[in-house]
């Protein structure tokens, strides 16, 4: 029996993952340190302006002194010091008029210059000392960090046999307002009638526990073959906390393109968001993409422009082919606003068309996100890595069960055997049960991008309905894995 190709083990995986993290967190620390240079530099130049100012503003000569006017009309002057007599000493001044004080020598003058200019050589000296040692430190940081970074020993992953197509570059000059999702267009992924008999079974497993098909979603991702099927995939539906894989991408877009700073709080509302779906971070996070907040209504120019900043959130991905997307509504309760529901300007936003502003995704959407993740193409491959660190769920239900609140139960990864890899995030209102899932197998021979929306209230009170269908959906994809191979063996 031929030995499976590259095997590796959990614990390997996580590790090499957890470099991957710190890597990333490794550059976020440079370009902090290279943002502070730039402080300095500019704080310097400031300084050195107001000295320049000042030496162009002060006079050639030492301040003048208060001059009084005697009776005689003469005006009195300290004591010249540099007034010496014949015999070489020190002989007192006398009182000097205004007029003979302006024929003193002109060595006096010269010497204050001289004096001055002497100065600010100096300042300026110290100056160009201070910009060389803040350079030397930041090249030092980057030549250590390029010259120790973490070996990451390859792995099968979703990215084998693929070739996503050339993303946009991501260019640090970009502002949220023409700031746009890099990959510009999706993966030219080939329909294919198996893996559609695959999604069809998923379709009639559903109708057989009385569940209506009308509201129901799939997308099915073949990673291997790069082949695609689906059932109703294309129909936009509310997300529920799906969208939350959304902000996520939009958020590390900008900590990419510095129009945010890292920051501890900010990365603990990212986790919150992802591993715990957490309503109250998400709703901190959708601030900072946004850069609007929730409060009463508001009117005129005032409430254009904070629908605008909404509304990049759609443009961001529009301009990528996401077609028809809208993710530009909070999800709701939010416990720290007090708000069970939309209020406010949020109403306001809904209310104010015929056609109410409401986050709707389609599941080829979600998909296609998903699948761009894992290939290291969102945003940048260090920050792709950091979105997979979030996402990734330990499917060992020794872990799991011990969470009351966990994401496996009742969704796609309840129903996986422990050692799969397995990633999502799910999504659940009173009124509908969505899931999006990368999945691969132990050997990394089956791996695929499977999306699930049921945007019915019978499909979110079935806790058993995504478990069968991810169950049902892996057995045939190992099964068509073995077929493939045991041709490839009698051909050879």
């Amino acid at each position: 029996m031929q030995p499976s190709l590259n095997p590796r083990s959990e614990s390997t995986n996580a590790q090499a993952i957890a470099l991957k993290v710190k890597l990333a967190r490794a550059d976020r620390t440079i370009a902090r340190l290279i943002a502070e240079q730039a402080q300095l530099r500019a704080q310097i130049a400031r300084l050195q302006r107001r000295q320049a100012s000042a030496q162009a503003s002060a006079s050639p000569r030492r301040s003048k002194r208060p001059v009084l006017v005697s009776n005689s009309k003469q005006a009195y002057s300290p004591p010249n010091r540099l007034t010496l007599a014949q015999n070489g000493k020190r002989r007192p001044s006398q009182p000097v008029t205004l007029r003979q004080r302006s024929r003193q020598p002109v060595s006096l003058v010269s010497n204050l210059v001289q004096r001055r200019t002497q100065r600010s050589w100096r300042l300026r000296l110290f100056d160009q000392v201070i910009l060389v040692s803040v350079g030397l430190v930041v090249a030092t940081l980057v030549v250590t960090h390029r010259v120790y970074k973490p070996v990451v020993p390859p792995q099968r992953t979703a990215q084998s046999n693929q070739q996503i197509q050339p993303t946009a570059p991501i260019h640090p000059s970009q502002t949220i307002e023409d700031l746009v999702y890099n990959v510009q267009s999706p993966q030219p992924l080939a329909p294919d009638a198996a893996l559609q008999t695959i999604v069809d079974g998923a379709v009639a497993l559903a109708a057989s526990q009385s569940l209506s098909t009308e509201p129901l979603s799939i997308t099915l991702i073949d990673l291997k073959a790069n082949t695609i099927a689906g059932y109703q995939k294309e129909i936009p539906r509310y997300p529920a906390s799906v969208v939350k894989l959304f902000w996520l991408v939009v958020c590390e877009a900008q900590l990419e393109n510095g129009i945010l700073q890292p920051d501890p709080a900010l990365n603990a509302d990212l986790n919150a968001m992802i591993v715990h779906s957490d309503n109250d971070a998400a709703s901190r996070i959708f601030d900072h993409i946004t850069q609007t907040t929730s409060g009463g209504q508001i009117s005129g120019e005032e409430y254009g422009m904070w629908l605008k900043r909404r509304l990049r959130l759609n443009q961001f991905f529009r301009a990528a082919g996401y077609d028809g997307l809208s993710i530009s509504q909070k999800n709701y309760p939010i416990y720290s606003l007090k708000l069970d529901a939309p209020d406010g300007r949020e109403l306001q936003m809904r209310d104010e068309q015929q056609q109410p502003i409401r986050s709707l995704i389609t599941s080829d959407q979600t998909a296609r996100l998903m699948h761009e993740i894992y290939a290291g193409k969102a945003v940048s491959a260090s920050r792709s890595q950091e979105m997979i660190a979030l996402l990734t769920r330990d499917l060992n239900p020794d872990t799991w069960k011990k969470q009351p609140d966990n994401s496996i139960a009742g969704f796609l990864g309840e129903s996986l055997p422990a050692d799969v890899r397995f990633a999502s995030k799910v999504g659940m209102t009173t009124k509908a049960r969505h899931e999006v899932a990368f999945i691969e197998s132990k050997d990394g021979k089956v791996a695929y991008i499977l999306a699930v929306f049921g945007a019915d209230p019978t499909y979110s009170q079935n806790s058993e309905i995504l478990p069968v269908i991810s169950n049902a959906v892996y057995t045939q994809m190992m099964e068509r894995n073995a077929q493939a191979g045991a041709i490839g063996k009698g051909e050879g």
